[in-house]
């Protein structure tokens, strides 16, 4: 491993944090993301495989007779261990997360750590985070998906559901045990999860070995609608994956294709048009999002990061038992500054 990192450092795939160091990318079958502090290895949550079809998706890539399915979440992916006697967070990028260091030092996660001192929990952030939307219902819940055991390696399913239970820490939802000669229920509970308006599912063997996960079509086009407002600011390939990933789905389940295309529309007409509207009265195109926090300085350590790539602004802050509510705004600049720019007039040679 040092000859990895050494290389790793003359290559750019390794840098150099506060106390840490962090893969930035790939490199030598390390996946990006993974940590390095002292002689601790937090492993980087590697890639699930996604599949555009069920039967065919699950009959090349499961190995086993046998699946655990539970639902996709869609939040703030992060890994939580335990290092020196504290409890940490990490982004999936690598980074240590101060917001979400702060929350998992509040979920009451010592037992389970001082029984299984090398556990990483892997799981999703929901709720008031500086990542995902904002909710009155409640402020920040965690959902663990997996449990690497300190190797790289993960729990199988079964036994993950009963450690979990056993300390009170909330799983994402379990939607059964499958066999996967019967694909016929396990398509009649994705198609009601897309009833549902849900995200998904991932499907794991009975060992975990061998997983992948699948997207509802209606989740792709809310993820469109959601993001259209930003257009110029999002990964490429974004929307293209999602058109894709929804016209499999369709035809896949027999879904109405002229009711899906009348969505798909919506999805990125509501969007866009209410854009170039804000942009015509000089706003700026923003996302709002609030936070509840113990210590200020977490808020510092949030506008370090974010601010790499979007703008900032802080709306409001005000006190609330003993801790700071903050509320603000993201600032998408670049479909901010071409919607602007195309408004007042600007052309593009295409």
């Amino acid at each position: 491993m040092q000859k990895i990192i050494l290389d790793g450092l003359a290559n750019g795939k390794v840098e150099k944090q506060k106390g840490y160091l962090r893969f930035t990318g790939s490199f030598r079958g390390i996946e990006r993301g993974t940590v390095i502090i002292g002689e601790r290895i937090i492993w980087g949550f590697p890639h699930i495989k996604r599949i555009f079809t069920l039967g065919a998706g699950l009959s090349r890539n499961i190995k086993g007779d046998e699946v655990y399915i539970e639902e996709k979440i869609d939040g703030f992916n992060v890994r939580i261990a335990q290092i020196h006697g504290n409890i940490v967070a990490f982004s999936r990028g690598g980074f240590l997360d101060a917001f979400a260091t702060e929350k998992a030092d509040e979920m009451g996660l010592e037992k389970f750590f001082k029984a299984h001192e090398n556990y990483v929990l892997c799981g999703e952030m929901l709720g008031n985070t500086p990542h995902t939307e904002p909710t009155k219902k409640f402020d920040v819940k965690l959902f663990v998906f997996d449990i690497d055991l300190g190797d790289g390696s993960y729990m199988p399913p079964k036994e993950r559901y009963d450690l979990l239970g056993k300390y009170s820490i909330s799983s994402v939802p379990k939607l059964g045990r499958y066999s996967l000669e019967d694909i016929s229920k396990i398509k009649l509970l994705v198609k009601k999860l897309n009833r549902g308006k849900k995200e998904g599912v991932v499907i794991k063997a009975a060992d975990r070995k061998s997983l992948v996960k699948y997207v509802t079509p209606a989740a792709d086009l809310d993820d469109i609608s959601k993001c259209s407002d930003r257009f110029f600011d999002m990964p490429i390939g974004f929307f293209y994956q999602r058109i894709l990933r929804s016209s499999f789905s369709i035809e896949d389940f027999g879904l109405d294709k002229d009711k899906y295309a009348l969505e798909l529309g919506k999805a990125f007409y509501s969007g866009l048009c209410k854009s170039i509207e804000k942009t015509r009265k000089g706003d700026k195109i923003d996302g709002e999002f609030e936070i509840l926090i113990r210590d200020k300085k977490t808020w510092t350590e949030i506008q370090r990061h974010m601010s790499k790539e979007v703008r900032l602004e802080k709306i409001w802050e005000k006190e609330e038992n003993g801790k700071t509510r903050i509320r603000f705004r993201k600032i998408y600049p670049e479909t901010t500054k071409k919607l602007a720019a195309y408004a007042a007039g600007s052309g593009i040679v295409d």
